[in-house]
């Protein structure tokens, strides 16, 4: 499999966004940003804490004993604190109090444990308003959340089988954005504003003009820093692509972010709701990949949408 980073190198060179600052008259032809800027920045970020990644690593191998997954997590005193509090929470309120790593990871999985530890580690860097594409405080993290959820929703119910890190991969789907919003600032939805009213391009179309990449390329390559599995890699890389050809996360993760916005957005208007239709008719390849009939969409949303409710208290 080609790296994400070996990919994003090879994209037509960038040029400079002069003094960062966007003029109203300026071509989009070429974009705006230097390449080895962003990708500098992508690839400096916060690293993970390498028992996180230890954890991803034995969590994409299905050969890995639970004995392996819990020693990693006991050595972490701050992993170890953390999940016991959260599985502790008021949304398992009436069930046995526990105690040990090894009950914990049973009693919620070894998928959610990952998305668990995760969030654990960014999500106050997803928690914050982002301005630069018009995110209110706590959107994009409720978003990042529904989305897992609808992951593992997608996983319990498709034919083929998917990847137990799924769920991590969908709540890490936008991260890209946050790097973007680091280094632009709110000049982000300007610059993208300008070019999609300019050739009239959609939002990834408009950031591969501005950036030379996508928020979601720019996620991938993140994801590969962190030395996370290449499905989580490839979840959130490709999860706005809808290729017959793609991995069963790709498509899990992909779909799941359709289902985030219908939980989240409880009063869509009418221009979004026919947004989503025509996305679900884009997303066909995506059913056809999980061997998901699209009649059970409304059922996954509402699946979601009640586990949403009921666990994202864990994710606070």
């Amino acid at each position: 499999m080609t790296r994400v980073s070996d990919r994003a190198l090879e994209l037509p060179y960038l040029g400079l966004w002069h003094d960062r600052r966007v003029s109203r008259t300026m071509s989009v032809s070429t974009p705006w940003v230097d390449r080895e800027e962003l990708l500098a920045s992508a690839q400096s970020v916060e690293p993970l804490p390498q028992s996180i990644a230890r954890l991803a690593s034995l969590i994409a191998d299905p050969d890995t004993e639970l004995s392996e997954i819990t020693e990693v997590i006991s050595l972490d005193i701050s992993m170890t604190a953390d999940l016991l509090r959260r599985v502790n929470s008021v949304s398992f309120a009436g069930l046995k109090q526990i105690a040990s790593v090894t009950d914990a990871t049973i009693r919620i999985g070894r998928s959610a444990l990952l998305s668990l530890a995760l969030a654990s580690s960014v999500g106050n860097r997803m928690r914050g308003a982002l301005p630069a594409y018009g995110l209110p405080a706590g959107e994009l993290w409720g978003r990042s959340v529904a989305a897992s959820l609808g992951a593992e929703v997608i996983r319990s119910r498709s034919l083929t089988v998917v990847p137990a890190e799924a769920g991590t991969a969908a709540l890490l789907h936008d991260f890209g954005k946050v790097v973007m919003a680091r280094l632009f600032g709110d000049q982000v939805l300007d610059m993208l504003a300008v070019a999609a009213a300019h050739d009239g391009l959609d939002l990834l179309e408009a950031e591969r003009s501005v950036f030379g990449f996508t928020h979601a390329e720019i996620g991938g390559i993140v994801a590969e820093s962190w030395d996370l599995p290449v499905t989580i890699v490839d979840g959130v890389r490709d999860h706005h692509e809808t290729r017959a050809d793609l991995s069963p996360i790709s498509a899990a993760v992909g779909l799941a972010v359709t289902v985030s916005a219908d939980v989240v957005d409880t009063r869509p208007s009418l221009e979004a709701v026919q947004a989503r239709r025509e996305q679900l008719v884009s997303q066909a390849p995506l059913f056809a990949v999980l061997k998901l009939d699209p009649a059970t969409y409304a059922g996954i949303v509402e699946t979601t949408r009640e586990r949403f409710r009921e666990v994202s208290e864990r994710f606070s």
